[in-house]
């Protein structure tokens, strides 16, 4: 058997396919766990930084608003007569 994190993922799933008690279906099997959790932890990353943006997208917008709302006010007032 050649290192497993070298191996592809139906290579990995012939592994499987051998006894459930035999080392290559058990070091195939902690494989796959193992990239299933490197995955999951690139994902969780991939979240955080996409929650940022959108916090930071959200006060931009809150920003703009408040500027369109000073713009309109101030437009109110030089309508007014004098």
């Amino acid at each position: 058997m050649k290192n497993p994190q070298a191996m592809s993922l139906a290579e990995l799933a012939q592994e499987m396919n051998k006894r459930e008690d035999s080392l290559d279906h058990l070091i195939a099997k902690a494989e796959i766990v193992r990239r299933q959790t490197e995955a999951q932890l690139e994902a969780t990353r991939a979240t955080t930084r996409n929650a940022s943006y959108m916090l930071v997208s959200v006060i931009v917008a809150a920003l703009s608003a408040v500027a369109a709302a000073v713009s309109a006010y101030f437009a109110y007032l030089a309508s007014l007569p004098k």
